[in-house]
């Protein structure tokens, strides 16, 4: 006969009568070690009411004889913060009923997680209760929200090469020679030309998180298809960009444009002989080995001509047919007829014939340290200083010399900040008398009212006025450093016919003077020798 009665209904396992009365077990460790040997061996054991079996007692018939019971597996549901993670810790069995994957889905869903259940990791999860001793507690990840995917932007693949992108490969020549200068021929288009096709932007897809809730996704920019100069729109395709005419194709980022300018970084080995029927503008340096003659030269780097540059010979106001521009310097063996503009430093080795020539500081004719070249006709038209050996000519061939120039611009933000000080003053006046009259306002709040409004505006207009203040400084400080720095030095002779402008001052010279410097004292042009 068994000493245990279970009720399979309850769970409970309790003795078939009391120790005390039956004489058996003896001890309380004797009767755990029946337990632990029989088929409740996983059951959880009710060690209070164990104790009690074999403590002294009169009344131990009211003792419970309930000595161990069985535990249903069971699990809890945790959610992350952000309502996109589901962790399930999991406690097995003692002697009770292992949790069913209908079961642990009913607390999911009591727990409120209704989307992104993973049935694989669920089913992988309950059957570690398997494997897993009774009463053990385990966790893993059943569930997943879905971060929301972003639209894509819309996307513009190009149809055709450019002249950046060429293929560059040495070209064959008669006899089985290479021309590795040759690489190949610029790249053109011709009207209808497909150049760019537009893909539309997608919407992205929504996600959602473990409850259910739908997270916006965020659609891609459906920015559109841009045509510039020479190109259309293809009128049977609105997200096709054509050709509208004959040229050279440039990508730009959501169009394309076709130029009769044809534009390089710098033009070296890499890029070969650069035949093209327009005109071409290099951005990064330029050098050229030899001449220029009657061409257009226009960097956003420096210039660099060893030799010379040589325009045709001018009537009257005509164009100049030689022209060099640069953002950097620009240094030159000899020019005769050209335009030449650097946004920093010239430099010319022999001479200057004829030419209109500018720079942001300095103009050199003539080699470094001690110039001796030759300024003869033409204009230059402004520099902060000018170094040459000899200017103009015997002939009296006329010789206009302008420099300093910038003091006009400089002068006239002198007189705007003059009149903004004025109108400032107008305005500081008037809200003093706007204050005299506040104070005389009867009604406290009402005064106090216009009082701050006043005040307000008047530390406004004090803040401008400091700032004026600090601006007509600073100009006036770059004004005076101009005309110090400002200056023409004559290292041979200056010959008769020179009209020379130092800021608004202006002088004519009649004869030939000596070796002699020329620039501003107390707003005069002044000769130094």
């Amino acid at each position: 006969m068994s000493l245990f009665i279970h009720d399979s209904k309850t769970g409970f396992v309790s003795l078939f009568e009391h120790p005390k009365n039956s004489g058996y077990p003896v001890t309380s460790s004797q009767l755990i070690e029946l337990i632990e040997q029989s088929q409740f061996a996983e059951f959880e054991i009710v060690s209070a009411n164990i104790g009690k079996l074999f403590s002294p007692n009169k009344n131990y018939h009211a003792d419970s004889l309930i000595i161990a019971r069985a535990l249903d597996a069971s699990i809890l549901i945790h959610v992350d913060e952000k309502n996109m993670v589901v962790e399930a810790p999991l406690t097995t069995a003692k002697g009770g009923a292992l949790m069913s994957i209908e079961k642990a889905r009913e607390v999911l869903v009591d727990a409120g997680v209704l989307q992104g259940v993973s049935c694989r990791a669920l089913d992988n999860f309950l059957g570690q209760q398997f494997e897993t001793p009774a009463g053990i507690a385990y966790k893993a990840i059943v569930a997943h929200g879905r971060r929301p995917k972003e639209g894509s932007d819309a996307k513009f693949v190009r149809l055709c090469s450019t002249a950046q992108d060429r293929v560059l490969s040495p070209q064959a020549k008669e006899g089985g020679k290479v021309d590795m200068r040759d690489l190949g021929a610029i790249i053109t288009v011709k009207p209808g030309t497909p150049l760019m096709q537009r893909i539309a932007a997608t919407a992205g897809e929504d996600g959602y998180t473990v409850f259910g809730e739908v997270l916006p996704a965020i659609p891609g920019k459906d920015l559109p298809l841009q045509p510039f100069e020479g190109t259309k729109l293809d009128p049977a395709n609105p997200n096709l960009l054509i050709a509208d005419s004959k040229g050279v194709p440039v990508a730009l980022p959501r169009g394309m444009r076709v130029d009769d300018v044809l534009c390089f970084d710098n033009v070296d080995i890499g890029t070969g002989h650069v035949n093209f029927d327009g005109s071409v503008i290099i951005s990064g340096d330029v050098t050229v080995l030899g001449f220029v003659e009657s061409g257009e030269i226009n960097s956003a780097s420096a210039v660099t001509v060893m030799l010379g540059a040589i325009g045709r010979k001018r009537e009257n106001d005509e164009a100049f047919t030689c022209t060099i521009k640069a953002a950097r310097t620009i240094s030159i063996g000899y020019a005769q007829y050209c335009h030449i503009q650097s946004e920093q430093d010239l430099f010319i080795e022999c001479q200057a014939l004829h030419c209109n020539l500018s720079a942001r500081r300095l103009i050199r004719v003539g080699k470094a340290n001690d110039p001796r070249g030759k300024i003869i006709g033409g204009n230059i038209l402004d520099a902060m200083r000018i170094e040459t050996g000899e200017l103009g000519a015997p002939s009296g061939t006329k010789t206009r010399i302008s420099i300093a120039q910038n003091w006009h611009d400089l002068r006239q933000k002198q007189l705007q900040i003059a009149d903004f000080e004025k109108l400032l003053a107008t305005k500081s006046a008037a809200l003093k008398q706007a204050r005299k009259k506040a104070v005389k306002i009867p009604v406290p709040a009402k005064r106090q009212l216009f009082l701050d409004k006043i005040g307000a505006s008047e530390q406004q207009i004090d803040i401008r006025i400091a700032n004026t203040k600090r601006k007509k400084y600073l100009v006036k400080q770059r004004i005076a450093q101009l005309l110090a720095t400002s200056r023409l030095k004559i290292n041979e002779l200056m010959h008769p016919g020179v009209e020379l402008k130092i800021a608004k001052d202006s002088k004519h010279f009649s004869r030939i003077y000596p070796p002699h410097s020329v620039k501003m004292s107390e707003g005069k042009i002044t000769q130094s020798f």
